[in-house]
């Protein structure tokens, strides 16, 4: 009877053991579920603090260096190179904002400089122009941010409509071993119904850093400058009536807004001269910058000996 008693006991004993929670085991489970949730509110808190650092702006304005030395810690790693002459391209993101962080103003600038290998000092020539041109882009810049501002100072976003825009690039038409075109771009926003654009070209010997003109390649300018016009204006002839979009007097404007005009050389489809007028020039806005191509074929026999050098191998 006494061994029985023992036996029941030990069973009780064995039973309640197992539904007790060890106090270490319970202790063991919380921290893990503290660790994993302390985890996921550092990820969540240090997530919103990037996103909050990235959108939010510390100032009311984003300035980014125009000088040389700054472009060249900031350029696009991926050179172009076309024979020994190398393209290095940076780009200048610029915003404007009011003290309520409302943009006023964008701006995307294209900046080049390049690298003439045996040629050093040419290129050094040819990146003082082409430094003119990004300080050019970058004053235009400062002005209009300074009308934006001045009239949403005086009228609020209803006076400024939208946000003033300035698209500037630079892009080689031409490369040669012996000279580059240039087209300058430069299209700007400052309310109304559409943007304006406003073109420039430079050519350049790449073994002297020189900017060439029509005067320094042909032996006549003012003959050369009658054969590209004339053969402009024949070009337009040669489209239907209903489908020229130009101006009624442009056999007049070709031949008046031909200083305004840029022209540069281009390879695409083949070496020629390309002329390209300023937009209202000799056509209404839709038609943008009316452009005319003419084979370098039948240029030559107006370049004198230098200019004919630069297109023969």
């Amino acid at each position: 009877m006494k061994k029985r008693l023992i036996l029941l006991l030990l069973s009780c004993v064995i039973l309640l053991s197992g539904c007790i929670e060890n106090p270490y085991d319970r202790d063991d489970d919380d921290d893990e579920d503290e660790t994993t949730i302390t985890s996921e509110e550092t990820t969540k808190a240090t997530t919103k603090a990037t996103t909050e650092v990235t959108t939010v702006p510390t100032t009311a304005e984003t300035t980014v260096e125009t000088s040389a030395s700054t472009a060249a810690t900031t350029v696009d790693p991926n050179a172009i190179v076309v024979g020994g002459i190398s393209y290095v391209y940076d780009y200048e993101e610029l915003s404007h904002a009011d003290d309520d962080t409302m943009v006023l103003m964008t701006a995307s600038l294209q900046n080049v400089t390049v690298a003439i290998v045996g040629y050093e000092a040419a290129a050094d020539v040819i990146n003082d122009t082409l430094n003119v041109i990004r300080s050019e882009s970058t004053e235009t810049y400062n002005l209009m941010k300074a009308d934006a501002q001045s009239v949403y100072d005086d009228y609020g976003m209803e006076g400024l409509i939208g946000p003033y825009d300035l698209i500037a690039t630079v892009e080689p038409s031409f490369i040669s071993d012996k000279l580059i075109s240039f087209v300058v771009t430069r299209y700007s926003y400052a309310g109304g119904a559409h943007g304006n654009v406003m073109l420039e070209a430079y050519t350049f010997d790449t073994r002297t850093g020189d900017l060439l003109t029509f005067s320094d390649l042909c032996s006549d300018e003012s003959l050369f400058d009658g054969f590209v016009t004339s053969t402009i204006i024949a070009q337009i002839d040669a489209i239907p009536a209903e489908d020229q979009m130009v101006f009624p007097e442009y056999a007049t404007s070709v031949v008046s807004e031909f200083d305004s005009a840029i022209w540069y050389f281009s390879d695409d489809g083949g070496a020629q001269l390309v002329v390209m007028y300023q937009t209202y020039s000799i056509a209404p806005y839709a038609a943008g910058n009316p452009t005319f191509s003419i084979p370098l074929a039948d240029c030559n026999t107006y370049f004198n000996a230098y200019g004919q050098a630069l297109f023969t191998a």
